[in-house]
């Protein structure tokens, strides 16, 4: 494995830089800490940065920080954990929010029949709608699947009959059966610091599989750290850790792998600031 400073110094040299494409820095105890997180960030070439809502009050939240920091953009919507709390007013709330400039994309929506916080029945009603919603405002959609493949291909496949659809498959789990939907409709797939585990041989043989121009790296912070920062709060400078394993894994140089997943985010979200 190539130690980290050298691959920071590589990307330094060349101009390259990572985007965490899913983070929650808006949650605790990220939220108390930013500066800290930011100046780590720079340190470590991760120079954009994705928050996540998932509901109504923390996209809110999200976009709140989002506005503060010109390299910082929002997503929201309705994660399938909070799927049971929302209420049909609340979607006239979310187009507001939408109409920021700051918000890049909805998300993070989908299934969780894992945890299973929600009736199946009422996560997939509000994962349509917001993908509704989507569509209707243009714009990319970010999924959280888990244990709920057959039916979030079903419904994902019933709403883009017209191919309005993009987006990100995030905190990619290694299920080759959304790897082949995502690469034949054109999404992301974002890999998460789960990659890195020792026993996580099932994402780590899907991972070798994926082109990198349908790659993206993130930290899902303030969970899932990678090694050697697992058992720690994750942050967004911890990105570097996860894309300096992929690179080795895919054995990619990681400057490429920095440039092509550059190309990744803009072809998707469009020219967006960075640090």
């Amino acid at each position: 494995m190539i130690d980290i400073e050298t691959q920071i110094n590589k990307l330094k040299e060349s101009g390259a830089f990572f985007t965490d494409s899913h983070s929650h820095i808006h949650f605790e105890p990220l939220n108390s800490n930013l500066e800290e997180v930011f100046k780590k960030c720079k340190q470590n070439r991760i120079h954009r940065i994705v928050n996540i809502g998932i509901n109504y009050k923390d996209s809110v939240k999200a976009l709140e920080i989002a506005k503060k920091y010109d390299f910082v953009y929002a997503a929201i919507g309705v994660h399938p954990h909070d799927s049971a709390d929302f209420n049909i007013k609340e979607l006239s709330l979310f187009e507001q929010l939408a109409e920021n400039e700051k918000v890049i994309a909805i998300g993070e929506i989908g299934l969780d029949y894992y945890r299973n916080y929600a009736p199946k029945d009422i996560q997939q009603n509000v994962f349509r709608i917001f993908l509704d919603l989507a569509i209707s405002l243009q714009k990319p959609i970010i999924i959280h699947n888990r244990d709920a493949t057959d039916d979030l291909i079903k419904i994902l496949d019933e709403m883009n009959a017209e191919k309005k659809l993009r987006g990100i498959i995030h905190c990619f789990n290694g299920d080759k059966k959304i790897m082949n939907w995502a690469l034949n409709n054109d999404f992301l797939i974002s890999v998460a610091g789960n990659v890195t585990y020792k026993k996580a041989i099932e994402i780590q043989e899907s991972v070798k599989e994926i082109p990198i121009d349908h790659l993206l790296v993130e930290t899902d912070s303030p969970y899932l750290a990678p090694v050697p920062k697992r058992g720690k709060t994750n942050d967004p400078s911890h990105t570097i850790y996860t894309a300096n394993f992929i690179s080795q894994l895919k054995d990619v140089d990681i400057v490429t792998l920095a440039k092509q997943t550059e190309k990744n985010f803009t072809k998707l979200f469009g020219e967006l600031n960075a640090l």
